[in-house]
């Protein structure tokens, strides 16, 4: 009695899991295989035994295993954003407090700024910004592989890989077959005996 309270308790968890991840929703990778012929970059959209599809500028690619040498999956970029490293506001609240008697005075014995120190102030800021974000801009472009596959035509190796390009497929996130996912995991619980 107890294992079936138990098992019923996993199976529930089960189908927690697998219907929370169906509403993740699909999260595209994009492809970069290397052929004996040339590279071609696209979106990976199916991984079956004797292929890999990809959508290349709009259209389906479909590239035969033994003309495959290797694969890398990346995330989409995201877009580059203006860093503001150095910020001046000297008319902003913060550099305000309210004393005792209710007067609204600048912190720390400060004076207004000149207009001529508050031009130069902005134009420190302008250039400072500018600066780093030139600096920045090459690293915010770069954008690492976070897999590698190393097929070179070889069947028995695209086999071994095949489960892992599957989980970047766009077909398998949209199609994911959640009888062979429960299969796995109820195969998973049934190994745990109380």
């Amino acid at each position: 009695m107890k294992f079936k309270i138990i098992a019923t308790l996993m199976m529930l968890a089960a189908c927690l899991v697998v219907s929370e991840s169906r509403s993740q929703g699909i999260k595209p990778y994009i492809a970069i295989v290397k052929t004996k012929a040339d590279v071609i970059k696209g979106l990976l959209y199916k991984v079956d035994s004797a292929s890999v599809v990809m959508i290349v500028e709009g259209s389906q690619v479909s590239l035969p295993v033994d003309e495959i040498k290797s694969i890398k999956i990346r995330t989409p970029k995201k877009e580059a954003s203006i860093i503001q490293f150095l910020k001046y506001d000297p008319w902003n609240a913060d550099n305000y407090e309210k004393r005792a008697d209710g007067a609204i005075v600048r912190k720390w014995g400060e004076k207004d700024p000149t207009p001529g120190e508050e031009v130069g102030g902005h134009v420190v800021a302008t250039v400072v910004n500018i600066t780093g974000n030139i600096i920045a801009a090459p690293i915010q472009a770069i954008n690492p592989s976070i897999a590698n596959y190393k097929i070179n035509g070889d069947a028995a190796k695209y086999a071994q890989h095949k489960t892992d390009l599957d989980y970047f497929s766009v077909y398998y996130q949209q199609n994911t077959n959640l009888t062979t996912e429960l299969q796995k995991i109820k195969a998973i619980s049934a190994s745990f005996k109380p």
